[in-house]
């Protein structure tokens, strides 16, 4: 029975990993076809060439720059925001943590396009840039720019939901031996307990790099100008431009999905060794 069952759990994670991997698969198929082959069919020899071709179709160097700037230094300070909100809920006595709390698992079930529509008033009607007058109006505000595309990942309820649930599952005993011993609160924060979240903080990360670099909608609306056009832009444009030529599209789709694929590979080591450098005995 035990034989029988463990078998049927391994055949639904083959499927599912089927599910996942064949798309991936096809996607390197086609994107190895030469041109003027079907692309229904396995390709009769491999054209490395397709990437070249596609990238020199469009500014893909200067779209890959705009990203991957925009999702570093957004992803970097999501997850330092993060961890500090995550600390303070769970360590520090605030009143007002159990209202904080509601209001972020709140903002869970609210579609990030709703916030986009005052977000984009806001950014719009900043006084005293890019045309504005005092009252924030005549100009452009802080549309097209990196401060603009990095303003919707610089944080996130669960980032901060998921940092706080961790650190409040540490031992409470180590912070207040570190008060014993003169140990500041930052200190705390920073040197005991920080490097026993890197479960939470590489889960944080992949997440946020993946919100921000796969990001369309937003650039989409707050983008005016071909030089601060990301990725997600560039591919749109591609797309409308080659629409019949599916290798060169799934050449770049390839391209674009590597840093994401990277970041996750990296992690996994903190993952391990998180997990073991997390394993505090009470």
């Amino acid at each position: 029975m035990r034989r029988g069952a463990a078998a049927g759990r391994h055949a639904i994670a083959l499927l599912l990993t089927a599910l996942y991997l064949v798309p991936m698969l096809y996607i390197v198929l086609v994107s190895l076809t030469p041109d003027g082959q079907s692309t229904t069919v396995l390709p009769s020899h491999l054209a490395f060439g397709n990437f070249r071709t596609a990238l020199a179709a469009a500014d893909f160097g200067r779209f890959f720059l705009n990203s991957a700037f925009v999702t570093v230094v957004a992803s970097a300070s999501q997850v330092v925001l993060s961890c500090m909100a995550g600390y303070a809920l769970a360590r520090l006595p605030l009143k007002s943590a159990r209202t904080v709390m509601a209001l972020l698992i709140g903002l869970l079930v609210v579609p990030p396009e709703i916030v986009m529509v005052p977000l984009f008033v806001m950014v719009t009607h900043v006084p005293f840039l890019a045309g504005n007058n005092q009252f924030g109006s005549g100009g452009e505000g802080m549309l097209d720019s990196y401060a603009t595309l990095m303003l919707p990942h610089l944080g996130s309820a669960l980032a901060i939901f998921l940092m706080r649930q961790f650190y409040r599952d540490l031992p409470g005993e180590l912070g207040q031996a570190a008060r014993v011993d003169g140990a500041s609160e930052v200190m705390i924060f920073a040197r005991i307990y920080t490097p026993l979240t890197l479960p939470a903080v590489a889960v944080v990360t992949v997440l946020a790099f993946q919100s921000a670099w796969n990001d369309f909608l937003w650039p989409l609306i707050t983008v005016r100008s071909n030089q601060m056009q990301t990725l997600q832009l560039g591919l749109t444009v591609f797309y409308q431009q080659n629409s019949t030529q599916w290798n060169l599209l799934m050449g770049v789709v390839l391209l674009m999905s590597l840093p994401v694929l990277a970041i996750f590979l990296f992690s996994q080591r903190y993952f391990r060794d998180g997990i073991s450098a997390g394993a505090v005995k009470q």
